[in-house]
């Protein structure tokens, strides 16, 4: 996704967790600005557009932005978490390598001799 659709994506999650008005004014002031990038396609990532909105001056200056970029962050990692943990195999799974024995190779070896 480009930086115009990032904006789009994060403009819809702020407006799903009722952000601060000034919250979706800088969005919607970040998105006209972004409007000539619309049909790039050179891709970013949801996180780099968030990170790079907390360093912003108007974000700094102003704690209802910064509450509300930080709380798509924390939501953000917390499905990271999730997802990582979904795809961990269980505990009780052996996961553990254990290679096979000089004769399973050497009964091996010996079938392919009578084959070939």
């Amino acid at each position: 996704m480009n930086l115009y659709e990032q904006l789009h994506v994060v403009h819809e999650r702020l407006e799903g967790i009722g952000a601060h008005d000034d919250s979706m004014d800088l969005v919607e002031k970040l998105l006209k600005r972004a409007e000539p990038t619309k049909h790039e396609k050179t891709s970013v990532a949801q996180v780099q557009v968030v990170r790079h909105m907390l360093r912003m001056p108007e974000v700094i200056d102003n704690y209802n932005i910064y509450n509300d970029l930080q709380e798509l962050l924390s939501e953000r990692e917390e499905s990271d978490i999730a997802a990582r943990e979904d795809a961990a195999p269980a505990a009780y799974v052996d996961t553990s390598h254990r290679p096979k024995p000089k004769s399973f190779y050497k009964a091996q070896k010996d079938k392919a001799k009578k084959k070939g």
